[in-house]
């Protein structure tokens, strides 16, 4: 196994490089909008989420990873306190979706993402000879994660509540859950969402992207973010037009994060986004061989869990900027400005590398 530990470390080291590069020429530029921040003031960040997350995963990887079972019902209450933490703290632009420590900031959604994953492999563990009935299979599991899922969704963070879901599915059918179990609880979940638009339950801005969306899909129409996000791709062309030559990033929407891709696509062109979802592929690639090279079910969940999360994350934010999914919010793993995605994301690798290290082969 140490030899997909090496290329784990060197799949990410190369991403989070990229990634402060791409993050640079992407945020610099908010030092032209008020509150006029520093040109460093978000690279800096980062680079100190990295840090944090470097000890993190560090720490992780010598804990050993069979603790966190036990310790499932600890972190739920931990998950849902945080949670609902954050409609203490002081929203932003409407939403409620950060815990406040004076100058720091946490985002309680992605603490939930790694949860999800200790305790799915901590159920399915248990649960494992009767993971093809529905109630074992599907049903016990989503009730048991739907005040996660409820708090999310109530922030309000659509996107985020989606990905939830759909990662739980996913583990789930892959840990022996009924193809048709799942396709009738997304039956359920398109109705429920249908409800919940009669109802008048979604945002207007949540309404206004799905509609865009779907636009986009039948009539080729799109809004400005996508509209924006591809003329940066097609700009970019091929080669790219450079790191730092990229104009586009000066009207993209939140562009050190959600549409970093985006900017990288400018900048680096058709080859060096290639080279980036390449080295996804590779990185996810090495984790799922980890995850199958393992005879202890609680961890195999855990580590092909993780790199689900990974590649959901990939697929969605790269979705939005090439306008094939609606605008969800969710990081580009390891490349967007977020520390709390950073932090989460490297701690939850750690125990990937803990099992692998405990783990024979």
């Amino acid at each position: 196994m140490e030899r997909s530990v090496s290329k784990i470390l060197v799949f990410l080291s190369v991403i989070t490089v990229i990634g402060l590069v791409t993050l640079y020429s992407a945020s610099y530029i908010a030092t032209y909008k008020y509150p006029f921040p520093p040109p460093n003031y978000y690279f800096d960040r980062q680079i100190s989420a990295i840090v944090v997350g470097a000890v993190l995963m560090l720490f992780t990887s010598f804990f050993d990873y069979k603790k966190h079972e036990s310790y499932t019902g600890i972190y739920y209450v931990i998950t849902i306190v945080a949670l609902l933490s954050v409609f203490f703290s002081k929203g932003v632009y409407g939403s409620h979706r950060w815990i406040s420590f004076g100058p720091l900031s946490f985002q309680s959604s992605s603490l939930a993402k790694l949860f999800l994953l200790v305790y799915l492999a901590a159920y399915v563990y248990r649960e494992k000879e009767r993971m093809s009935t529905f109630k074992k299979g599907v049903l016990e599991p989503l009730l048991k994660l739907s005040p996660i899922y409820l708090l999310v969704f109530v922030e309000p963070d659509l996107g985020t509540t989606a990905f939830l879901v759909t990662l739980t599915l996913a583990i789930l059918y892959v840990s022996g859950a009924r193809l048709y179990h799942i396709l009738s609880i997304l039956g359920i979940g398109a109705l429920a969402i249908f409800g919940a638009y009669k109802l008048h339950m979604f945002h207007t801005y949540q309404i206004d992207r799905l509609s865009s969306f779907f636009s986009f899909l039948t009539t080729g129409h799109t809004n400005y973010q996508a509209s924006m996000a591809l003329s940066a791709i097609n700009h970019g062309g091929f080669w790219g037009v450079g790191p730092g030559a990229g104009i586009y990033k000066f009207y993209l929407p939140v562009q050190f994060s959600d549409f970093i891709f985006a900017v990288f696509g400018e900048e680096f062109g058709i080859l060096g986004m290639t080279i980036l979802i390449f080295l996804y592929y590779m990185l996810v690639r090495e984790i799922v061989h980890v995850g199958l090279k393992i005879d202890d079910i609680y961890a195999r969940v855990y580590v092909v869990g993780y790199a689900f999360m990974i590649a959901f994350q990939v697929l969605l934010n790269a979705g939005v900027s090439l306008g094939i999914v609606p605008v969800t919010g969710v990081t580009l793993p390891f490349v967007s400005y977020g520390g709390s995605s950073i932090v989460t994301l490297m701690a939850g690798l750690g125990v990937v590398i803990n099992i692998a290290y405990s783990s024979k082969g």
